[in-house]
């Protein structure tokens, strides 16, 4: 629960992602779909990666 208090739900990537061991990084948008990684305007504007 403190991490849920901790999160701005108006402020995108105010959060550290979760790192597992292999080295997975579960950041916005992080996950797949039908046809693969999810790759659409919306993980393009979120995306910490630019």
């Amino acid at each position: 629960m403190t991490t849920v208090e901790k999160q701005l739900e108006d402020v995108p990537l105010d959060m550290i992602p979760y790192t597992d061991a292999s080295g997975n990084v579960y950041d916005f948008g992080f996950g797949l779909n039908w046809k693969g990684v999810i790759n659409n305007a919306r993980t393009a504007k979120y995306s910490a990666k630019k």
